[in-house]
């Protein structure tokens, strides 16, 4: 069985769950369910017939679309070079077979191979009879237990969501069936304070350990799920969008979602399609990252992208796009507006905003052009004599070898042909191939371990130890916040505990353990994603739900709050942190380096000289390079006093 490892953050893509229920339905039934799948994968060995390949994953909800380019909370538009609609709206699991054969197959895989041999498949069961009953898009229905339903169907908290025809299989069942609410309170727009959503989050947690508690009460089985699928076959008719296959995928979804966030079925087409987009996301559009605030009717230029035609044009950051070719796009989504702005190369789109400062709207025709967005991309950092910054969205097939492009052709570009400094941003890196994790920070770690991985079985566990030849011996700082997880969080621990490089940005989204993808045996188009293994730092520490822990906490804006974020602890369900006492290797060195930026860096006097640039102030970036210039000058000097 060949199998390839993967380390892969931040989220279940969406378009994958096609068949699942509908989202908003599953926010109430999971609380906090999951956006996008990062994917990936790359160790290879023989283990039996089927192919399998391994990952490490992470999963968050609540992250922005992201349509080219990751971003912190924007969407770029773009749209792709044929002008095909938005992957998002396929219907992946169309033409794959899936019955009750295959939903026993997932279940035998997890007894199998889950890293935990001891599952709850109470509640197991509990999430697959709800997704299976929640699946349609139109006429999904719900399942309570009986007393949760009775003590909350009346609670404002609920917003009408338990207000359906209520039903019963049997009179003497412990829980009821609900047709989905038409009096659900539809939630007023706002845009809610940091505490507004801790308060949010907490409420939830609550109600999901009361949802749970009062599920096991019922002592919901496999007989019981049985007869909910056959109540499902019977009285839920077949349309255009839905048959009794979507019933049963998102019944396995529901199964795998219960064991823990980051296990699910996946279609092989959307995951070759996620690989393709992470490698290249060039697209034809204007090179701009535009956010929805949830207080606004209107769409904000987050940043025009520097050199694509939104900045020759004159867009500017925090423009507000009122109208699109003269069309007032007041309430419209974002990802609606995106497909507006969206069209072929050479073509001209005219956008209508409201500028800070200025009285009136004003019109901006932008011609459209072929954006190139590559998975790793660098230039020389301004103000900064030869360092370079090197950008990594996520862990691919190539990734290795684009980096090693990308830093000779930096390298290329200084005077002296050797690069002073690196930046290394992994900002918003969901992760991806454990391989190529290793290899990236193989680059920078030149002895020492790099990961350590613990399978089910102690016999399975790997080490990954650096190797000397080939490490790139540059000064470095590296980048990162809540949305840089899995691999890319082994590449930035790996350079923390071996003192390689001082870590800049917000804590990591905290994602420490690592997924396999299996192929089923009598098919090959979809994979059973479960998790199988822990990984560890070469401290020993475990990154799970604490994450990488910041030398420098820098926040995205200048003297600006340091976001809430969105981390594995938001994730219902996820593997319980390890405790672990862990002080930074980088501590002392990271002291000197900030006593020396924040007295002599170039940062702040740059936001100070124009503080309303056209192309957004990226100051973690900047002062990031500050920290670097510190530490080469603290090199310098002891390579001088070294005999």
């Amino acid at each position: 069985m060949r199998k390839t490892s993967k380390v892969r953050g931040s989220t279940r893509e969406k378009s994958m769950r096609r068949g699942a229920a509908p989202q908003g339905i599953l926010l109430f039934l999971f609380i906090l369910a999951t956006a996008a799948t990062a994917a990936c994968g790359a160790r290879a060995s023989d283990d039996g017939p089927g192919e399998r390949i391994s990952l490490a994953s992470s999963s968050g909800a609540g992250v922005a679309i992201r349509d080219g380019v990751p971003t912190t909370g924007g969407e770029l538009a773009a749209s792709d070079e044929e002008g095909e609609d938005d992957e998002e709206s396929k219907d992946y699991w169309g033409p794959i077979p899936f019955d009750r054969t295959n939903f026993e197959e997932v279940r035998q895989q997890v007894k199998k191979r889950y890293i935990d041999p001891t599952i709850d498949e109470s509640w197991a069961y509990v999430n697959a009879a709800s997704w299976a009953l929640a699946s349609p898009e139109e006429g999904a229905r719900l399942m309570f237990p009986e007393a949760f339903y009775r003590a909350r169907k009346d609670d404002p908290d609920e917003k009408g969501l338990l207000k359906g025809k209520l039903s019963k299989l049997h009179p003497s069942d412990p829980f009821v069936i609900l047709d989905e609410s038409k009096d659900k309170v539809e939630e007023e727009k706002k845009r809610l304070s940091d505490d507004e959503i801790r308060a949010l989050r907490a409420k939830q947690q609550a109600r999901q350990r009361a949802l749970k508690e009062a599920w096991h009460a019922t002592g919901f089985d496999a007989k019981d799920f049985d007869r909910v699928m056959a109540y499902i076959k019977r009285e839920m008719k077949p349309t255009a969008t839905w048959s009794v296959k979507k019933a049963w995928v998102s019944a396995a979804q529901g199964y795998l979602y219960a064991l823990d966030p980051h296990s699910s079925l996946i279609a092989k087409s959307a995951w070759d399609d996620s690989i393709k987009k992470t490698t290249d996301s060039s697209f034809d559009g204007i090179g701009a990252i535009l956010t929805r605030r949830p207080d606004s009717d209107y769409t904000t230029v987050e940043s025009p992208i520097e050199g694509q035609p939104a900045v020759s044009a004159g867009l500017r950051a925090g423009d507000t796009i009122v109208k699109i070719d003269g069309k007032d796009i007041k309430g419209e989504s974002l990802s609606k507006v995106v497909s507006r702005i969206r069209g072929k190369r050479g073509t001209e789109v005219v956008l209508t905003v409201q500028r800070e400062g200025e009285p009136d709207p004003k019109d901006i025709a932008i011609t459209r052009a072929h954006i190139a967005i590559k998975n790793v991309q660098g230039h020389l950092v301004d103000q900064h004599s030869d360092v370079g910054y090197i950008k990594v969205t996520g862990f691919v097939r190539t990734t290795d070898l684009e980096l090693e492009r990308v830093y000779r052709d930096l390298e290329g570009q200084t005077r002296t042909g050797r690069l002073r400094g690196l930046v290394l941003d992994l900002r918003n890196n969901s992760g991806g191939l454990l391989n190529q994790g290793i290899q990236v920070s193989d680059r920078f770690v030149d002895g020492g371990t790099i990961v350590a991985v613990k399978n089910r079985n102690s016999r399975d566990d790997e080490v990954y130890p650096a190797k000397a030849s080939g490490t790139w011996d540059v000064p470095l700082v590296v980048l990162v916040n809540d949305g840089t997880a899995s691999a890319a969080e082994i590449v930035a621990s790996a350079i923390q505990d071996n003192r390689r490089g001082i870590i800049v940005g917000d804590r990591t989204f905290g994602k420490a353990s690592v997924q396999t993808l299996y192929s089923p045996i009598l098919q090959d188009d979809y994979y059973i994603k479960l998790t199988v293994a822990r990984y560890y730092s070469p401290s020993g520490r475990t990154l799970q739900v604490t994450g990488v822990i910041p030398d420098v906490t820098v926040a995205p804006e200048i003297d600006g709050k340091m976001p809430l974020g969105f981390r594995e602890e938001n994730l219902a369900g996820h593997l319980v942190p390890l405790d672990f006492e862990y002080v930074s290797a980088n501590k002392d060195a990271t002291s000197r380096a900030r006593a020396c930026a924040d007295a002599q860096g170039v940062a702040r006097k740059l936001h100070e000289a124009d503080p309303n640039p056209a192309i957004k102030f990226d100051y973690q970036l900047m002062y990031a390079a500050d920290l670097l210039e510190c530490t080469i000058s603290e090199r310098a000097v002891v390579q001088n006093q070294t005999p």
